[in-house]
């Protein structure tokens, strides 16, 4: 009996320690983790040597870090990580001069040419929403039918006026000719 207790709580020992080694459980969704500034490669072609700080502020953003003992060097660090896997990491390093205009940028993400970049051409669509007409359910029509239900037809019609089509002003109205 003694033997059997102490090796039912071992068995429970040892299953709840390799539960907690485990990184990934099956089936437990992980959730994907952005951290720091996300630079694109648009942001990182606006960028010309000679910008000053606010320049720079306002093409990248706030930067996520301002050594105190390197004023004139911004550093933009994004990490993400997928859930679950492995963890992929960006740094951008802005240096600027005594006169707080760019002089440089290094990091470990490769910068393009703007001429070397696949032109996208930007299409712009225009979608229209019909009108639809009140539908009513089974409850309602039945209740039309006993008496009960909303008329419509309760509306105060005022001489020289049509109630299904309310005349509209032109000038208001905007031009609908689409393509």
């Amino acid at each position: 009996m003694k033997s059997s207790v102490v090796y039912s709580l071992s068995l429970a020992v040892v299953l709840s320690l390799s539960a907690c080694s485990t990184d990934k459980i099956p089936g437990v969704y992980r959730i994907d983790i952005q951290q720091g500034n996300d630079v694109t490669q648009e942001m990182l072609n606006q960028l010309e040597p000679g910008m000053t700080k606010n320049q720079v502020a306002y093409v990248m953003g706030t930067p996520l870090l301002i050594d105190t003992f390197h004023p004139n060097r911004w550093d933009y660090i994004y990490s993400y990580q997928p859930g679950g896997e492995d963890r992929e990491q960006r740094r951008i390093t802005l240096h600027f001069d005594e006169a707080d205009q760019l002089i440089r940028i290094d990091g470990d993400t490769r910068t393009v040419a703007k001429a070397d970049l696949p032109q996208v051409e930007r299409q712009d669509k225009n979608v229209i929403v019909p009108l639809t007409e009140k539908k009513s359910g089974l409850f309602s029509k039945m209740k039309s039918l006993v008496g009960l239900g909303d008329d419509d037809e309760d509306v105060e019609v005022i001489e020289g006026t049509n109630p299904a089509k309310p005349e509209i002003d032109q000038q208001q109205v905007p031009d609908t000719d689409i393509q």
